[in-house]
């Protein structure tokens, strides 16, 4: 019964959530600057952050997953750290996003509670299915764009939708380019980066997709 509740209570979280933020600091000159983008993407309506940076040192991590978590709570998103379910619990994170090569979901719950959020990255059907049954709260799948705009498994939009009742976010290669022909295709969750955090202001590029998101 009590796994059931907490089923219930991490989807009513999540099923209004549309427009996923994966951090990437590598080009911005300064913290500052990085946390500055975040926030302006937070301000446009971007309502789950990941903290997703592979290279800089745990105490940095730690420094700028706090003030992550001070950000999503003024402007109430839902912060995820990637890979690290230790940062998670340190920074107070709302859960931790999975690889196919990390450690477990049940693993991760351990540590952070049951009533954490965990998510997973998967790339086709099986991976989905099987992080299904694992308890994963939601998924990323991607790529479903190619580097060149084009929008390549609208088959697989179909399945997800007939088939899986957890959120799942699409991603890779999603921008402004593509952003309708996705929609159309009846994807209303998406991930994304660079065409977000990278842009000259990230909250009118957030609310610019979250235009075409319902």
């Amino acid at each position: 019964m009590w796994d059931k509740l907490k089923e219930q209570f991490n989807l009513l979280k999540l099923e209004k959530k549309k427009l996923y933020l994966i951090t990437n600091s590598d080009k911005f000159v300064s913290k500052d600057e990085f946390l500055d983008a975040t926030a302006s993407s937070l301000q446009g309506g971007v309502d789950i952050i990941q903290l997703r940076e592979k290279s800089i040192p745990d105490g940095v991590l730690v420094e700028i997953g706090r003030k992550l978590r001070t950000l999503c709570d003024e402007y109430g998103a839902t912060f995820i750290v990637n890979d690290r379910a230790d940062i998670a619990l340190i920074v107070e994170a709302d859960g931790v996003h999975l690889g196919q090569n990390d450690i477990s979901i049940a693993d991760a719950r351990e540590i952070l509670g049951e009533n954490a959020i965990i998510g997973k990255s998967t790339s086709n059907t099986d991976e989905i299915i099987k992080a299904v049954k694992d308890g994963a709260d939601y998924v990323i799948l991607g790529p479903i764009c190619t580097k060149q705009d084009e929008f390549v498994d609208e088959g697989a939009v179909n399945w997800v939708n007939d088939n899986i009742n957890i959120p799942v976010f699409f991603a890779g290669a999603i921008n402004s380019n593509n952003i309708i022909e996705i929609t159309q295709a009846g994807i209303s969750k998406i991930a994304l980066t660079d065409a977000i955090i990278y842009s000259r202001i990230p909250e009118q590029s957030a609310r610019n997709f979250l235009k075409f998101l319902r």
